[in-house]
């Protein structure tokens, strides 16, 4: 009978590596003292041969490729570890029991795979060197002669942030943004640089906060636990001026902003509120059940009077500084409202309808960020509720009603995303449009229009989520521009022609689309104003005549929503964007007709802010907001004042505007001020 050899299993080493070679003794710690004594590497594992050199660092990928890897862990303790005299390896656990229990206690590797590991190991190594080595050979070389176009060639504009007018912070910008455009242009031309604004733009274009006081105070207690119904119920205004504020709403602020769809619901319920008051005693009185129904009313309801009260109130004819401090105390009484109904635990659809005209209303005030603050919440509310996906269990009108209230917050939240470039939830997935069971191709609503006209805005801003697609191409904004023509071709009648309007609901509704069609298509063509996009001078030339155009059409929709009624004109998306296009108009383009539009612009911002009278201390903050603005358009204007006009050769003079300018207000505000025919 043959004998085979007794292989011995080799005592454990406790010791570590470096002290094991030194034969030092070592205090097993994991690093031991006489590792951090001597600065080595302390580790500890299977004995090194005699024939390797012990390592004193770690190895690295840009070591000697042929240098094999030792695969030596600091963490382990050294009574867990141990190999065998073939070069097993394995593996003991303090407590006799593997961690897991479907494992055995010990694991063994052979020396074929052990062989094999290390030489994908060596393999590996040697690869990383070699990138490692073609890494340095790149970044320390230089090119050896450079070729012109890239010497002369700016770097692509980049996102900025914009210091505020509270200098709270500063606020990001994309680079797709109309501010970094305006920026890159004064870089480019030191004309231009002159004549812009440069040190506080995010004020001059209306995208800032004029103040920092909370919009959403308790008038009545500083205890956020308590609420005082009684002080809210007191705080509505006579019948006479409630229905007064209630008919500009109607006439005005639903049509500009069409988040509510049955106005004459609203009307009745209003009635009937006022007349629960008068049999009252125009005093709240708790119910003795214990149910908080002010005057016979939901709190739902009464907070959603309040901010269609806040919504008249800015479009009414009462002075400028009673305006603004009254829709603000109208804006705290509906969040009061709110806080009762515990609104954030409990969204409903009648409580985002409240949000998205608060929302409106703080815009209204010249405080964009906290507009968006505000409506970043209520975009949150909307996908709880899920009305941003089709959802069965509901009724028509029910349907109707979630896709009315989804399409009418993506409306304000597209503009925030054009406006500052940032993405936005409302771009990943939508609903469908709420189209009437009788709409057709040719007599299509004002909302249905504007709602295809948000969804291209928001099928723009997700493509430029993908790296590859920063920048338009020609043929997508040729198949944008036919997508926007067809819309407005499949309009109603009097949304088309001027001469088929018969209201003052009818031309806000033709002013406005015009207004917001034409923007976009000079955010579609913005690309042709930027020198870094890669297209060649035919067609920059044909873009660039589109934008131009679209940013004169949008300019001039507003002036003429502002002839129309000027009451109409307070609407911040339109006032922002008209703003915004001014200043990318005369930093690209210096013609005479650019600077008859502007001054007809500044005609519309001086009655604005010179509304009551032209003393600046007694101004509120929205008049000193816009009056930003009018200063550095009249600064621009006086710097390009010496240009002359190719027409006629002669110098264009701009007429004097007086302060205040007459007063384009209209006393009757209900009647249609004739329209000035083009």
């Amino acid at each position: 009978m043959p004998s085979y050899p007794i292989r011995r299993r080799p005592r454990e080493c406790k010791t570590c590596l470096p002290c094991r070679a030194s034969k030092v003794r070592c205090d097993r710690k994991v690093p031991c003292g006489n590792c951090t004594k001597r600065k080595f590497t302390c580790s500890y594992g299977r004995p090194l041969s005699s024939k390797t050199p012990l390592p004193t660092a770690v190895t690295t990928a840009s070591s000697t490729p042929s240098q094999p890897l030792n695969f030596v862990s600091p963490t382990i303790p050294p009574h867990a570890r141990s190999a065998s005299i073939d070069g097993s390896y394995t593996t003991d656990h303090p407590t006799g029991t593997s961690a897991d229990p479907d494992l055995p206690d010990n694991i063994d590797i052979s020396q074929a795979e052990w062989d094999e590991i290390n030489t994908k190991m060596v393999a590996m190594q040697q690869i990383i060197g070699s990138l490692h080595s073609l890494f340095q050979a790149h970044s320390t070389r230089k090119p050896p002669n450079p070729e012109p176009v890239q010497q002369k060639a700016p770097a692509p504009s980049e996102d900025v942030y914009g210091s505020n007018v509270l200098k709270t912070g500063r606020v990001h910008f994309g680079s797709r943004s109309a501010l970094v455009d305006i920026l890159e242009k004064s870089k480019r031309s030191e004309d231009t640089a002159q004549a812009l604004p440069q040190d506080d733009l995010l004020a001059e274009l209306a995208l800032g906060n004029v103040s920092v006081a909370y919009p959403f105070v308790d008038l009545w207690s500083s205890d956020p636990y308590t609420f005082n119904i009684a002080g809210v119920c007191g705080v509505l205004p006579e019948d006479s001026q409630c229905l007064e504020f209630l008919a500009f709403y109607r006439d005005i602020g639903s049509v500009l902003y069409p988040v509510l769809s049955d106005i004459p619901r609203l009307e009745q319920q209003t009635k009937q509120l006022l007349e629960n008051r008068r049999r009252a005693g125009g005093v709240y009185k708790a119910d003795a059940n214990g149910l908080v129904k002010p005057f016979g009313m939901d709190l739902a309801f009464l907070s959603l009077l309040f901010a269609v009260l806040a919504s008249g109130c800015q479009l009414s004819s009462i002075p400028e500084s009673d305006r603004e401090l009254t829709s603000w105390i109208y804006v705290s009484c509906a969040y009061q409202c709110l806080r009762m109904l515990n609104y954030v635990s409990q969204p409903t659809i009648e409580v985002i309808q409240i949000l998205l005209i608060i929302s409106n209303v703080l815009s209204y005030n010249m405080n964009a960020g906290a507009s968006y603050t505000l409506l970043g919440m209520t975009e949150r509310m909307c996908l709880v509720l899920g009305l941003h996906v089709e959802t069965t269990g509901f009724t028509a009108a029910e349907q109707e009603t979630r896709r009315r209230v989804w399409w009418t917050m993506a409306f304000q939240n597209s503009h925030f995303s054009l406006a500052y470039d940032r993405p936005s939830i409302t771009m990943v997935s939508q609903p469908e449009i709420p189209f009437d069971s009788k709409s057709m191709p040719g007599h299509r609503s004002y909302f249905e229009t504007l709602c295809r006209i948000v969804s291209l805005a928001l099928e723009v801003l997700r493509s430029r989520m993908y790296p590859e697609s920063s920048q338009l191409r020609i043929h997508e904004i040729r198949e944008y521009k036919q997508q926007i023509q067809r819309m407005l071709g499949e309009a109603t009648p009097h949304l088309r022609f001027r001469d088929k309007c018969h209201s003052l609901a009818e031309h806000i509704e033709r002013t406005e689309l015009r207004l917001h069609s034409s923007y976009l298509l000079s955010v579609l063509c913005r690309v042709s104003l930027d020198p870094h996009a890669h297209l060649d001078e035919q067609r920059r030339a044909l873009i660039r005549e589109d934008c131009i155009g679209s940013l004169i059409n949008t300019i001039d929709a507003f002036v003429e929503l502002h002839e129309i009624n000027s009451h109409c004109s307070r609407s911040w998306i339109s006032l922002q964007r008209s703003i915004a296009s001014a200043f990318l108009l005369v930093a690209n383009d210096d013609s005479f007709q650019t600077w008859q539009l502007i001054d007809r612009l500044e005609t519309v911002l001086a009655d604005h802010v010179y509304a009551d009278d032209g003393n600046h201390n007694n101004r509120t903050d929205s008049a000193k907001h816009l009056s930003s603005s009018l200063r550095a358009l009249r600064e621009i204007r006086e710097s390009f004042s010496a240009r002359k006009n190719p027409a006629t050769g002669l110098a264009y003079s701009p007429p004097v505007l007086p302060s205040p300018p007459p007063a384009l207000t209209c006393p009757h505000w209900h009647r249609l001020i004739p329209v000035r025919r083009q």
